[in-house]
C-alpha cells in the first residue's frame, strides 16, 4: 500500500465515525486554540514592550557606571559585607577624557536624574505625581510628539509633558497645553528637612502616549540646577563632580559593542542596549512557555480521547484488520495506517484551532483598540506569525501522532486468523 493510499485511507476512516471523530477534534481544537491565543498575546505583549524600548532608549548609547556592578540576576545566595566605611567611586574628570578617547565615541554627557515630590499646573493647586526626565537632545528628540516642538539642548524653562497629563490638567486637546505653564515642587535629600523649591516651566510639546504616565521631561540645565538643590551640593554634575554615571555616544551603532568592551576593560561597567533586549526577550521565553503550558496540559488530556478513540475504531474493525493482513497487509502497513490516523485527529484540530486562535485574536484587538488600548493605537495584543501557525499545527500532531502509537502497535499484533473469527 503506497503512503498517499493510507493517509486517504486514514481520513476515510475517521470520516466514517463522524460524530465521535469531531469530539475527539473537539478536545483537541480546544488545546490548540489556548496555544495559538496565549502564545499570541505573549508574542504581542513583548513587541510592545520591545517598541516601547526603542522609542526611549537609543541604540547607539550607553550608561556607563564608575563602579563595577552586575547586572545578570543572580541565582545562588551571597554573602552580605559591611560596606559603611566604603566610599562609592565617582567619576573624575580625566575619566571623561578617558572615555572620549575611546574610538567611536562621539560624546559624553552627565547622567542627570532628580526625584520630585509632585506637578501643579498653572491656575490649579492640585497636585500630581511626577516623573522627571532629562537627556542629551539625541535622547529628547527620539520622542514623539502629538504637539508642539522639542527645546533646544541649551534651553532653560521649557518642558515635554506626557499625553496622560492632559485630562488630569483640564486640557481637552493636545494643542491646548502649548504655552501653558506648570510648577514643580522639589525637596531635599534629607528626609528631616522639609524645604522645598518651585521650578516653572512653559510647555513646548506634548509626548506621545507611553507606558511612562508621568513623565515630564526637562532641558539638562534646569534638571542640574534642581538636583543640586535636591542634593544641597552646588558642585554637583561639574567637571569636579560628574557624578557615578554618565552618558555614552558612539558615532557608528555597528561599534557599540567593541565600544562596551574597550568601557569594561579600563574598569568601569556597562550594558548595551542589545543586552537589554536579550534579557527582555528571554523574560518574555519563559512567560510564553508558561502560558502555552495550558493548552499542552488539554492536548495531554485530548491524547487520551485519542487513544480511547482509536482502540475503539480497532475492536470494530477487527475482521477488517484480518482480511487486510490476509491479503498481505504487513504489521508495518496496519501500524502506519493507526498511527496515521491519530496525526490526521492531530493535525485537523491543530488546523482549526488555529483558524479559530486567530479570529479570536483579531476580536481581541479590535475590542481592545475601542476599550483598554485606545490610548495605544499600534499596540495589538494577538499578534500572529506564520511560525506560530506551523508550531501549533506540528505540536497538535506530533502528540496526536504519538498517543496513537499504542493502539497502531495493538492493531498490528493482531492474529489475521483470530481476526477473522472475530464477531
Amino acid at each position: 500500500m503506497r503512503f498517499a493510499d493510507v493517509i486517504k485511507t486514514a481520513f476515510y476512516n475517521l470520516w466514517r465515525k463522524k460524530f465521535r471523530t469531531f469530539l475527539t477534534i473537539l478536545a483537541i481544537v480546544i488545546g490548540a486554540v489556548l496555544i495559538a491565543l496565549m502564545t499570541s498575546i505573549g508574542t504581542g505583549l513583548q513587541k510592545f514592550i520591545v517598541d516601547q524600548f526603542g522609542l526611549m532608549v537609543p541604540q547607539d548609547a550607553l550608561t556607563v557606571y564608575a563602579s563595577n556592578r552586575s547586572f545578570n540576576y543572580v541565582d545562588t545566595p551571597y554573602e552580605i559585607v559591611d560596606t559603611s566605611d566604603v566610599i562609592v567611586r565617582s567619576f573624575t574628570a580625566d575619566d571623561i577624557e578617558k572615555l572620549l578617547s575611546i574610538e567611536s565615541v562621539e560624546r559624553v554627557d552627565y547622567n542627570v536624574g532628580v526625584s520630585a515630590l509632585y506637578v501643579r499646573a498653572e491656575g490649579s493647586e492640585k497636585k500630581y505625581s511626577v516623573s522627571i526626565n532629562s537627556g542629551p537632545d539625541y535622547q529628547v528628540r527620539m520622542m514623539t510628539l502629538v504637539a508642539g516642538g522639542y527645546f533646544e539642548e541649551d534651553a532653560c524653562g521649557e518642558c515635554l509633558i506626557s499625553f496622560d497629563y492632559l485630562p488630569a490638567f483640564g486640557w481637552e486637546k493636545a494643542e491646548d497645553a502649548i504655552g501653558k505653564e506648570v510648577t514643580v515642587t522639589v525637596g531635599k535629600y534629607n528626609v528631616y528637612n522639609t524645604e522645598t523649591a518651585n521650578y516653572s516651566f512653559v510647555i513646548c510639546g506634548v509626548i506621545l502616549k507611553t507606558m511612562n504616565a508621568t513623565q515630564i521631561v526637562i532641558p539638562m540645565n534646569d534638571t542640574i540646577e534642581m538636583e543640586r538643590y535636591y542634593r544641597d551640593n552646588p558642585e554637583q554634575y561639574s567637571p569636579e563632580q560628574p557624578g557615578t554615571s554618565l552618558l555614552v555616544k558612539v558615532r557608528d551603532v555597528t561599534a557599540i559593542d567593541s565600544v562596551a568592551e574597550t568601557i569594561r576593560a579600563e574598569g568601569f561597567s556597562t550594558i548595551t542596549p542589545a543586552e537589554i533586549l536579550k534579557e527582555i526577550n528571554s523574560i518574555f521565553s519563559i512567560i510564553q512557555i508558561g502560558l502555552s503550558a495550558f493548552g499542552v496540559i488539554a492536548l495531554v488530556v485530548a491524547s487520551i480521547g485519542i487513544i480511547n478513540t482509536l482502540m475503539m475504531s480497532i475492536y470494530e474493525r477487527t475482521r477488517e484488520i484480518g482480511v487486510m493482513k490476509a491479503v498481505g497487509a504487513t504489521r508495518g502497513t496496519i501500524r502506519l495506517l493507526f498511527t496515521m490516523e491519530g496525526a490526521a485527529l492531530g493535525f485537523i484540530g491543530g488546523v482549526v484551532g488555529v483558524g479559530i486562535g486567530y479570529l479570536c485574536g483579531k476580536i481581541l484587538n479590535i475590542v481592545g483598540s475601542y476599550t483598554f488600548l485606545s490610548d495605544y493605537p499600534t499596540f495589538e495584543m494577538s499578534v500572529f506569525s506564520i511560525q506560530l501557525v506551523l508550531m501549533v499545527v506540528a505540536v497538535t500532531t506530533a502528540i496526536s501522532l504519538i498517543a496513537g502509537l499504542y493502539p497502531a502497535n495493538r492493531a498490528a499484533k493482531l492474529d489475521a486468523v483470530e481476526a477473522l473469527r472475530y464477531e
